[in-house]
């Protein structure tokens, strides 16, 4: 059964560009004791001239911290205009790893990967003792990969890391949640991640309480590190090859969700921290510097915070998406909407103001934990989940797809 429920089509003109957006409402939750989070997807080439979509989300408990369940997806055969009712997938449910521990994947982002024909879906691991949250200090990055031919999935995977980063600190507890990445012609895959980056005392000295969040939030000793590998795809497994330099801030939770693209020829990174988000760039996709808070061109600060941002190509131009304050949405957990776009300027390295849209509008709950599928040089996909946690008449549970061109 597809979902049909609403279409809105904004027409969003800027100086010297025009665009256009058209938000779907492709599905609803259940009401049940889980919601719909982590919604992202991938465009598939139908070998038509166009494109099919496949949507992963994640269910995820209203009680708890971050506590995911089951993976799912739903399909789209007329290009993100109507979507498939949710079906679990059954290789990708929680396991049951032993010990009295559960191993779910989760923050997933599949992305259509040209080389193999396959979709590659990437986030991490999570790993459960109970229903409350998860061991922090127990994290991988895991993968798991779609083959459009038979329609099915392969088993969850995780890549095999080194044990040490660019600066030889041990590379802690690393995740590519909520990442955008980025495949190369060639097919390798330049993949941000986030970890912690300790010396051998330091890591002695921790233990699972050291990486809640309640204890990183108000503690600067270890922060949290970003950096960019290097990995090779054949189609079924995903090979670590090399690492960039790292870039740390130790303030609270540090950096985390660290998404990448290349635009003209150089890469950005944009980075989420507690207070505030930052942007660097690189020549060569590994080694990043230049690293600065997000601003405005007007020289005012960006404002996103404690949430991801994303990066989408349109029409040869280089968009930022992203939340912020604005003024009407103290309401919201953490000002996580509306979504807002605006184009960059690349040279400077800054948000061109005067371009700002609203990209998914703002109804009183929180959209911050979104994906950009780059379905061709001049179309995005933003897919994201209202996120709540009661079950007020506001909270709808509703997933979101804006079609921009």
């Amino acid at each position: 059964m597809l979902f049909i429920l609403t279409l809105l089509l904004l027409q969003c003109s800027t100086q010297n560009e025009n665009l256009e957006i058209k938000v779907i409402e492709a599905m609803r939750g259940s009401g049940s004791d889980f919601i719909w989070t982590q919604a992202r997807s991938a465009a598939v080439p139908d070998g038509e001239g166009s494109y099919q979509g496949i949507m992963t989300m994640s269910q995820k408990l209203k009680s708890g911290d971050d506590v995911y369940y089951d993976l799912y997806q739903s399909h789209s055969m007329d290009r993100a205009d109507t979507w498939s009712e949710p079906a679990v997938i059954p290789g990708l449910r929680i396991q049951d790893i032993g010990g009295g521990s559960r191993r779910s994947l989760s923050d997933m982002t599949p992305q259509w990967h040209d080389r193999s024909g396959k979709v590659l879906n990437i986030g991490k691991s999570f790993f459960y003792t109970d229903d409350h949250g998860p061991d922090r200090s127990r994290r991988e990055i895991a993968y798991a990969v779609f083959d459009p031919a038979n329609n099915e999935w392969g088993p969850p995977r995780s890549i095999e890391m080194p044990e040490f980063d660019a600066d030889d600190l041990l590379l802690t507890a690393p995740g590519s949640g909520c990442v955008q990445f980025c495949i190369e012609e060639n097919g390798e895959v330049l993949l941000p991640l986030a970890y912690r980056a300790l010396t051998k005392e330091q890591y002695e000295g921790t233990n699972r309480e050291t990486f809640e969040v309640r204890n990183n939030m108000n503690n600067d000793d270890i922060g949290g590190s970003v950096a960019v590998v290097r990995c090779s795809f054949d189609g079924e497994t995903l090979t670590f090859l090399e690492i960039g330099n790292s870039l740390t801030v130790k303030q609270g939770r540090g950096f985390s969700e660290p998404s990448i693209v290349k635009f003209e020829g150089k890469w950005f990174l944009t980075i989420r921290s507690d207070k505030t988000a930052h942007v660097a760039t690189s020549e060569d996709g590994l080694h990043f510097g230049g690293l600065k808070e997000w601003m405005f061109d007007d020289s005012s600060v960006l404002g996103s915070y404690n949430t991801q941002q994303h990066w989408a190509i349109v029409k040869d131009k280089l968009y930022l998406i992203y939340t912020r304050p604005d003024g009407t949405n103290d309401h919201v957990f953490r000002h996580r909407a509306p979504l807002y776009i605006a184009r960059i300027n690349q040279d400077a390295v800054v948000v061109q103001k005067s371009t700002e849209r609203v990209c998914i509008p703002e109804d009183r709950v929180a959209l911050g934990n979104f994906g950009v599928t780059q379905v061709s040089e001049d179309e995005v996909w933003v897919v994201t989940s209202e996120y709540h946690r009661d079950d007020s008449p506001d909270n709808k549970n509703r997933v979101w797809v804006a079609k921009i061109k």
